[in-house]
């Protein structure tokens, strides 16, 4: 099942829920017992290391970012 992220406007804060996504665009309730939070778009990075130990972040929103930065992609 998906891990979907959400945000209660009552209390204000974020929260994270397993659902199914059939279920996915439903509003939730919040840990606080608030109902009406509504799905966010979650944000994430994938980084990777290589054989000599340096970590670098892995641009795999678009093929065309060798760099590691999407900004000359527009996504970043």
């Amino acid at each position: 099942m998906p891990l979907y992220e959400y945000y209660c406007p009552t209390c204000e804060k974020k929260f994270e829920l397993l659902r199914s996504m059939s279920r996915s665009d439903e509003p939730a309730t919040c840990p606080s017992g608030h109902e009406g939070a509504e799905r966010i778009i979650s944000v994430f990075s994938a980084l990777t290391r290589s054989a000599e130990g340096d970590v670098s972040s892995v641009a795999s929103a678009c093929g065309s970012c060798s760099s590691g930065d999407c900004g000359s992609c527009g996504i970043g």
